[in-house]
């Protein structure tokens, strides 16, 4: 019985954990998908958190924050669309200056404005949520009924993005455009338009994975808090073969991982911690290593559009 509380603790803390990063991966998928890769999610992901946190913390409602993070990480999207899909700008230099923007204007901005004080500001959060009263249902109420409202937004947002991709003509126009996008732009798509809206789309889930971060899990912002959770969220993609779903399942396999670490620590207490907390990546890093071999990526991804004279 202790083996299955602890195991069943395991896995509610590891969807828990995964969530930001699933939230991220669907959104980095559905830019891919388009041919745009997106290097600079985790710093999209911190202007997320630390615009929740601020706007939260103003209005006393977690969803406003959760709103308003999302609109700024569109935003950031949108900032890196206009330079690798309007100007041609090469991806990955591109979402490197992101990255490292979105990690200044975070930080910067918490020290203007609640970090001004010096002293710790209350946050208003989302707490687990109890579906049904089925909670407390042992061993599978927790992880199954209690948990936040954002982990089931991700779950619908992963369905819903797998039957774009599968059932629409838009989802169609998506894959075409990451694909063979000179084929899609002579039967009259817009490749550009199509991009440029993937991106922002994909920034926004990105925001909103930084908003699970600062008002879901910690209450709170930290500077550079998302520790790496938006490479991890683009090894998923990869991992998955651009796949939401799978994306998903393999976020929650990192943030599983993320659980055990935490718990090993506990166990091993005479193992130095940071042997526990590299213990994500390293799964990252084999994943990576072993999904890129045998997965095929969209024929145009990082491969900017020009149209043929």
């Amino acid at each position: 019985m202790d083996e299955a509380l602890f195991l069943s603790g395991l896995l509610a803390a590891g969807i828990r954990l995964a969530a930001p990063i699933a939230l991220a991966a669907i959104g980095e998928t559905l830019s891919e998908r388009a041919g745009v890769i997106n290097v600079g999610i985790e710093g999209i992901m911190l202007v997320g958190a630390f615009v929740a946190v601020l706007f939260a913390v103003q209005s006393g409602n977690p969803w406003i924050g959760l709103a308003c993070a999302v609109l700024a990480g569109v935003a950031m999207g949108a900032l890196h669309a206009y330079f690798v899909v309007r100007l041609k700008v090469e991806q990955i230099v591109t979402g490197i200056a992101v990255l490292f923007l979105g990690l200044g204007l975070s930080g910067y901005g918490y020290r203007l404005t609640l970090g001004e004080a010096g002293t710790a500001v209350k946050v208003p959060g989302f707490r687990e949520l109890d579906i049904l009263g089925l909670a407390d249902i042992p061993l599978v109420g927790p992880i199954l009924f209690g948990q936040h409202a954002l982990v089931y937004i991700a779950v619908a947002a992963a369905l819903l993005m797998a039957y774009l991709f599968r059932a629409t003509r838009l989802g169609v126009i998506i894959k075409a455009v990451g694909e063979t996008p000179v084929a899609a732009d002579a039967v009259g798509i817009d490749v550009d338009r199509v991009r440029f809206l993937c991106v922002m789309v994909a920034g926004g889930f990105a925001g909103a994975g930084g908003a699970y971060l600062s008002t879901a899990h910690l209450w709170g912002f930290v500077e550079n808090m998302t520790a790496g959770r938006g490479f991890l969220a683009i090894a998923c993609v990869v991992f998955a073969r651009w796949n939401p779903m799978l994306a998903v399942l393999v976020a929650l396999v990192f943030g599983i991982a993320d659980a055990a670490q935490i718990r090993l620590q506990s166990i091993f207490p005479a193992v130095p911690y940071q042997f526990f907390v590299i213990v994500p990546y390293v799964v990252a890093i084999v994943s990576l290593a072993v999904g890129s071999r045998s997965s095929r990526m969209p024929a145009a991804l990082g491969i900017p559009f020009a149209r043929p004279r």
